[in-house]
């Protein structure tokens, strides 16, 4: 466990430090895990509409650490409502390992994600993503973009 929290301080620690486009804070759930989850992300743009979203997850299942951390891809579609959907996907490292004997599991997923905010100075936001990788996964994520 030790070996995860170094990074996840560190990136919760930097947003202001790193020139990212906006900085979030994220609860939800991985409903095929049942686990609730805490995470954040830094966005990067790269053009108007399309930004660099590299992110973690600390998963809470039952008897098990779990960790995501994931580099997605964002296209925000310009709208002239107070309302900001994205479509996004990229690629993330999972990390399993229950407690007990017996190793841990890490496996490699593609990302497919869609979201929608809304606009202002903090925007609260929802997203869902789904993770296809050896055991395919829904995330439902509520957040707040700083």
């Amino acid at each position: 466990m030790r070996r995860f929290l170094f990074p996840v301080l560190l990136f919760l620690a930097v947003p202001s430090a790193l020139p990212g486009d906006d900085f979030s804070l994220r609860a939800g759930a991985y409903l095929d895990a049942e686990s609730a989850f805490v995470g954040g992300e830094f966005r990067f743009p790269i053009t108007r509409e399309l930004r660099l979203a590299p992110n973690l997850e600390w998963v809470f299942p039952d008897n098990a650490t779990y960790f995501a951390m994931s580099i997605d891809l964002h296209y925000d579609f310009r709208t002239k409502s107070r309302v900001q959907p994205w479509l996004g996907g990229g690629l993330g490292i999972y990390s399993v390992n229950p407690e007990g004997p017996g190793g841990g599991d890490l496996d490699v997923g593609a990302n497919f994600i869609a979201g929608l905010a809304l606009k202002g100075e903090l925007m609260p936001y929802v997203q869902l993503k789904l993770v296809v990788k050896g055991d395919t996964e829904t995330v439902l994520a509520f957040g707040l973009r700083f």
